[in-house]
């Protein structure tokens, strides 16, 4: 897909700061500056709260299979219980009562008898595949608008990449709770175990921030009907949303305990809310990542995307294509 270019007339430095720079690294302050106030004028233009939102949704639909599965498959192997431990350690990034509701569905499943483990492992992948397909379809959804794109993938192109982006998150997350969860014993049997075993209380919480830096680059390069944009183009966006996840998870854990009233309001629910709540402002940060990615291209007139440097107008990607501070054309 081609797009007009974005002037006939070329751009000098002097017109807008970092239109010579091949990595955000290169955009001075000032145009950094101006990338974060167009940031927050696409943010409200997009409507990217209620994107977030249905993305939610469905994230929350996939949880507890994915739970459910997650403890049958390794409690086939290994003791529930442990895995039970670990998935309260990783929820405890998150308000208490969200925390707790997590910790007793994985309490629930963790008690079931050994035979029903492997339906319950079946059964929760099904529901883990469809739930969290239908996330991943938004965030892709999300990502269009985001990126200003239209979706131009055939059906059978676009299901496909749905599926492989949905099936290594899901494989992402068993592995990164798996080796948590399997790293202790295992470090256990060797030479100075205890010693590593205290090491590696303080390297989890890095590891699992940057497997989620890597999840997201992965699906700000595929998710959207574009070119893909070169790594240093998609990075600083990973590396934004990844820290504001945290800050975002830590902020809100710390509201919930100090000054809302869910449960008061909501009652029985207010658990289910509260995670509701936390599942849209993770998918909030997500999309504010991939906006400013997109607005940090338009930061400069050299090609962000891979291969070969092709003329503005030949890239196959609005953000690519355009340059900042001109009027946004009509959503391709």
């Amino acid at each position: 897909m081609t797009y007009p270019p974005a002037s006939d007339q070329p751009h000098t430095p002097e017109q807008g700061p970092g239109r010579e720079a091949d990595t955000p690294a290169a955009i001075p302050a000032r145009g950094w500056w101006q990338t974060l106030l167009r940031v927050r004028a696409e943010i409200n233009d997009n409507h990217a709260n209620l994107i977030a939102a249905s993305i939610a949704f469905y994230g929350l639909l996939a949880l507890f299979p994915a739970i459910a599965a997650f403890i049958s498959l390794w409690g086939m192997i290994f003791d529930p219980d442990q895995v039970q431990a670990q998935i309260r350690m990783l929820s405890s990034v998150l308000p208490s009562e969200a925390s707790t509701l997590i910790e007793q569905q994985a309490s629930a499943v963790a008690a079931q008898p050994g035979s029903g483990l492997g339906a319950t492992a079946i059964g929760g992948l099904v529901l883990t595949l469809f739930s969290a397909s239908k996330g991943v379809r938004g965030f892709m959804a999300g990502l269009n608008i985001m990126y200003n794109e239209r979706e131009e993938r055939g059906l059978i192109r676009r299901t496909l990449i749905t599926w492989l982006l949905t099936a290594g998150l899901i494989l992402m997350t068993i592995v990164t709770l798996g080796s948590i969860t399997l790293l202790p014993a295992l470090i256990a049997r060797l030479p100075f175990g205890g010693m590593l075993n205290a090491l590696l209380i303080y390297i989890r919480w890095p590891l699992l921030l940057a497997l989620v830096m890597m999840a997201l680059t992965i699906l700000y390069r595929f998710g959207p009907s574009r070119s893909p944009a070169r790594l240093g183009w998609v990075s600083a966006g990973s590396v934004a949303a990844t820290l504001l996840w945290l800050l975002g998870s830590i902020g809100f854990s710390i509201y919930v305990r100090n000054f809302a009233s869910y449960n008061e309001t909501y009652g029985a629910i207010g658990a289910v809310v509260i995670l509701l709540m936390w599942f849209w402002l993770s998918a909030f940060i997500v999309l504010l990542g991939a906006s400013l990615n997109c607005e940090l291209e338009r930061q400069t007139e050299q090609d962000t995307t891979t291969g070969r440097p092709k003329p503005m107008g030949e890239r196959g990607a609005w953000a690519a294509d355009t340059v900042a501070g001109e009027p946004r054309t009509q959503r391709r």
